[in-house]
């Protein structure tokens, strides 16, 4: 997966506005990874064994130093500007701990999947179905990590909607912003299209209270409207989006729909 984390440090390296470190965690690839970030001065690299994706996380969140902190897969890029707009909506809304935003699925060559635009995250509506805002496109403020709030590494796959369910039931606050963030690209080995996740969902399932169980089927219903009534299911063609397509890219390339599309849609 190096070429994939190449293009992701790329999209992290040219953004503008605040100054921002970047670090990354990594297991002890075999593909060149360690090689290529202990040539790379721009990123704090932390290499070892870890516990699986979520421990991974909660290494690379202890040792950031940043008021703000987020955190990408190696095939997610950043679009342009989004530290930017991020940091200046975190300092104009204090109040404000968990920011999401719109995300882009795409294909491995840059094509556009899907557009999946964030709406507000309710903890019953995220335990009956998933969590339906992109990680990738979540930044938190510290004081959230400060509180210990860390991900369960005991989960594999569910582990971020375990997070942000029990931050909202803690009483954080978070909020929408209708701007796309990232991009998720669908290699084809992400980790939510393994099976062993509807295991893990319904083991999530068992830890919430009895009502939300017996309620699903409404509460899924009612989310469905909620989604609707948001406007995440719209939007305007065309959608031009720009993002690094290779590894030997020193630029982005701008690419457009005409056809943008909610569904997901494989074909």
């Amino acid at each position: 997966m190096l070429g994939y984390l190449q293009r992701c440090a790329a999209s992290v390296g040219d953004q503008v506005g605040p100054p921002h470190e970047h670090l990354v965690v990594d297991g002890g690839s075999s593909d060149g990874t360690v090689e290529w970030l202990g040539a790379r001065s721009s990123i704090t690299s932390i290499v070892g064994r870890d516990a699986g994706m979520y421990d991974a996380i909660n290494k690379g969140l202890r040792a950031s130093s940043g008021a703000i902190v987020s955190y990408l897969s190696c095939d997610e890029q950043y679009l342009p500007g989004t530290l930017d707009f991020v940091g200046a909506y975190f300092g104009a809304h204090p109040e404000v701990d968990v920011v999401f935003g719109d995300t882009l699925v795409t294909r491995p060559d840059g094509s556009l999947l899907c557009f999946r635009k964030a709406y507000a995250p309710i903890w019953p509506f995220i335990a009956t179905s998933d969590l339906y805002n992109f990680p990738s496109s979540m930044f938190l403020r510290r004081r959230v990590i400060e509180d210990g709030q860390f991900f369960d590494a005991s989960f594999k796959d569910v582990g971020d909607a375990e997070f942000i369910i029990r931050l909202l039931r803690k009483g954080y606050r978070m909020s929408t912003v209708r701007r796309y963030l990232s991009t998720f690209t669908l290699t084809g080995s992400n980790r939510s299209q393994n099976p062993a996740v509807r295991a893990e969902g319904e083991r999530l399932g068992r830890m919430m209270p009895v009502w939300v169980y017996r309620s699903r089927v409404p509460l899924n219903v009612v989310r469905l409207l909620f989604k609707l009534a948001s406007g995440a299911y719209f939007e305007l063609p065309p959608l031009r989006y720009s993002i690094y397509l290779s590894a030997a890219d020193n630029r982005r390339t701008v690419l457009e729909t005409r056809t943008p599309s909610p569904r997901w849609r494989l074909a």
